[in-house]
């Protein structure tokens, strides 16, 4: 753990304890154990959605709608195709511009 032993743990809650007292020193450690709890699910489901990008760029690019085909041509405000652009940040792109259009 950061390498962090028992005796420095101890020491960081004696300072603690010290500093706060033991009237808030609960209701703080209360308080970031729910921040950690909230940040870890954060990072967890920002984790997923990284990892699980590419699946549904692949969902999308392999069936085509048949709406998409035969619509006619629109002028689009942003350009086709920037080079060196992944597919995520052309979506990306395409969504932003979306919604300043609405």
């Amino acid at each position: 753990m950061f390498g962090v032993g028992p005796e420095e743990l101890m020491l960081v809650a004696l300072l603690a304890l010290l500093v706060l007292g033991p009237e808030r020193l609960p209701k703080v450690m209360r308080d970031m154990g729910r921040l950690v709890g909230d940040l870890r699910r954060t990072s967890d489901e920002l984790r997923d959605e990284f990892l699980n990008a590419d699946k549904y760029l692949e969902v999308k690019t392999a069936a085509p709608s048949p709406t998409t085909e035969a619509a006619p041509a629109t002028v689009e405000s942003t350009p086709a195709a920037v080079p060196g652009e992944s597919a995520f940040d052309r979506e990306m792109r395409e969504a932003r511009a979306r919604l300043r259009d609405t």
